[in-house]
């Protein structure tokens, strides 16, 4: 047969959608463009729609702040459906009409990227283009599974003697922690009490073991959906999906979710096998729920974090990530939209950065700094860390890097940053990239080492744990960043358990804040990033958060003008005794039992009770006296229910501006 591509302009008189660009091909992303012109007329391509009119960051930030995060979510979700449903209609009555044709199918709309998945002919995709509502439309690549899992397994028969053979035991009251949990202190997070429970977990990555049966480990540490009932093909909640019991496969789009025991089933063991098998706890967060979604190329990853909020997942991980040197590329622009849209609704996420450490030094490679971290987890974390001077937006992810604990290194692959947010510094390292890109988004440019860049990974966590696989007692050695990702997921799982309120900010803080530190320099720097992920230490931290207007930041600017007043917030324990402080400068102090972050002459704001949510809260007017002041403040609790201890919170800096 004859292969065949026509100009658009030339279609458009045959359908009775207005031909509004001279040439519809344009906005075909440059990898589809090429493949539209030698497919065969009626092959179906699996593309995306990006619809032109967006919700950005500016229509979030900083209003979501202030809001609970359960109100963050509702607010966002519905704002977000409603801008989609709007500026969909056309695209969508169009493709419902080529479905009848016989020219599209599987269409399926995504509001929290604001784009529309369908599988059309070169002709269905350019006429489509002509809508004005459309900014883009991208082939949905598929990599190979090798290429996007940044991990491997070691078989059960090379695992240590202590863990076999594994027959199926009942676990203990008092739990005996694996090596991973030990080595970043998350027993001692379960002996306060804190062990993932009422936490919902996506795990985003190739599915779970389903057949015969879930792991032991994981049985009853698996998500079912309340409003769906089982087997009756029915949508019984409405939410778009039949039978979805325990997820979804956003790949294949059917609730299929079994991987035979493989990546996505070693990563749920991470975060919460719970030692049923063994007796020998190997999850980090051993009562936490794990939503499972499916996954194949980049638009899966999207609808499954679409989905994870739709359904109430508090965190989300993917040890899955897309490279600047696949062909086609990544596609940037999305993964930061989705970024901020999760980030403001209040999703908690974590990603895999890459094994690609070991070719950080190619200079040939596109793989070479400043890209060597592959996306999502080379999106800006939603906390500035203080060691990153070049400061842009806030993004929706923690990018984990992969510590052996077993000689207290970094591994040899473990990525490496900066990573370029700039378009021109991804020109000079991959000058065919041509896909679509947001100005907005050249807000950390590395411009050949001459600027900072922005400062990735975020977090450093265990790989060589032991991770679950096929059932019903299936174990072997996990290793890569697929393995350090959801560990430190499963320790954030442990944090959300003691503090419900917790925000993406005010985990990303605690993360960065009270980590192992490592490295070179104080802080947070482009390998270990902010050191290695402390459970225990972060659940104290969990139990004592402090903002200024709802941002847990370093520093927080404030008009007099405009505000008139900072609210400080002490979220803490229920009933307990709080106080905020203020002070000058930011140094440590130590006072008897509590160590101060804000110099040794404090002036107490406010002392009291916190409430039923655990909130203390204090305005303090910014008269115009304070003007040009730097106030550092923090709040200080005596938690009489799980520590016994004076918590001290992170402390933020209020710059008070006319």
């Amino acid at each position: 047969m004859t292969k065949l591509f026509v100009p658009a302009i030339a279609l458009a008189v045959t359908i009775a959608m207005p031909a509004q660009d001279a040439d519809s091909s344009n906005k075909l992303q440059p990898y589809l463009r090429d493949l539209v012109r030698v497919a065969e007329p009626g092959a179906k391509l699996p593309v995306y729609f990006v619809m032109a009119d967006r919700l950005g960051y500016d229509h979030w930030f900083p209003r979501v702040f202030r809001l609970g995060v359960e109100q963050r979510r509702a607010t966002v979700m519905a704002e977000l459906k409603a801008h989609a449903e709007t500026t969909q209609a056309d695209l969508l009555a169009y493709l419902a009409a080529e479905t009848a044709a016989g020219d599209v199918a599987n269409v399926r709309s995504n509001w929290l990227g604001n784009f529309v998945l369908a599988e059309a002919t070169p002709l269905a995709i350019l006429n489509a283009a002509t809508d004005p509502s459309v900014a883009e439309v991208w082939f949905d690549y598929v990599p190979p599974l090798a290429a996007v899992e940044d991990g491997a397994t070691v078989a059960a028969a090379d695992l240590p003697a202590q863990y076999g053979p594994l027959s199926s035991v009942a676990a203990t009251s008092v739990r005996v922690p694996g090596p991973g949990p030990t080595a970043v202190h998350a027993d001692q997070a379960w002996a306060l009490g804190f062990e993932g429970q009422g936490v919902i977990v996506m795990n985003s990555d190739s599915g779970i073991d389903t057949n015969p049966g879930i792991h032991n480990d994981l049985v009853t540490n698996i998500w079912t959906n309340p409003g769906e009932i089982a087997g009756n093909n029915v949508d019984d909640d409405n939410n778009g999906f039949i039978d979805d019991i325990y997820g979804w496969d956003f790949g294949s789009n059917n609730n299929s979710i079994d991987d035979g025991g493989g990546h996505g089933s070693n990563t749920a063991g991470c975060i919460a096998a719970d030692g049923t098998c063994t007796g020998i706890t190997q999850g980090m967060a051993p009562l936490a729920s794990i939503m499972t979604g499916q996954l194949s190329g980049e638009s899966s990853q999207w609808a499954a974090i679409q989905y994870g909020i739709q359904m109430g997942a508090h965190l989300q991980t993917s040890s899955h990530s897309y490279k600047l040197y696949f062909n086609p590329p990544p596609n940037y622009k999305m993964h930061r939209d989705v970024g901020v849209n999760s980030l403001a609704a209040g999703l908690i996420r974590t990603n895999s950065t890459s094994n690609d450490g070991n070719i950080c030094g190619s200079t040939v490679n596109a793989a070479r700094k400043p890209f060597n971290i592959s996306a999502p987890g080379n999106l800006p974390a939603p906390y500035l860390d203080p060691n990153q001077t070049l400061q842009g937006q806030l993004g929706g992810v923690i990018g984990v890097a992969a510590w052996d604990f077993n000689v207290d290194a970094l591994k040899s692959y473990s990525p490496c940053g900066p990573f370029a947010w700039n378009l021109a510094d991804v020109l000079a390292n991959l000058p065919g990239y041509s896909n679509p890109w947001d100005p907005a988004y050249n807000d950390y440019p590395w411009t050949g080492g001459t600027q900072q860049g922005l400062l990735k990974p975020d977090i450093s966590a265990p790989t060589g744990t032991q991770a679950t696989t096929s059932s019903p007692c299936g174990y072997s050695t996990f290793s890569g960043t697929s393995n350090a990702t959801p560990c430190a997921n499963g320790v954030m799982a442990l944090w959300k358990s003691a503090n419900m309120s917790l925000t993406p900010e005010d985990v990303a803080m605690i993360t960065h804040t009270t980590a192992d530190d490592r490295g070179t320099v104080p802080g947070k720097e482009n390998n270990w990033g902010a050191g290695v992920i402390n459970a225990e230490r972060g659940v104290r931290r969990a139990l004592c958060v402090h903002r200024a207007d709802g941002q847990p930041a370093w520093e927080v600017p404030h008009s007099v003008a405009t505000a008139g007043a900072v609210q400080y917030t002490v979220d803490g324990v229920p009933g307990s005794l709080a106080a905020v402080i203020l002070g000058f400068s930011r140094t440590n102090v130590n006072l008897g039992p509590v160590t101060i972050g804000v110099g040794n002459n404090p002036i107490s704001l406010a002392v009291g009770l916190t409430d039923a949510a655990g909130d203390l809260n204090v305005n303090l007017a910014t008269a115009p006296a304070l003007v040009g002041l730097t106030l550092y403040s923090q709040g200080l609790l005596l938690d009489s229910t799980y520590t016994n201890d004076i918590l001290a919170s992170n402390v933020v800096g209020t710059v008070l501006l006319p």
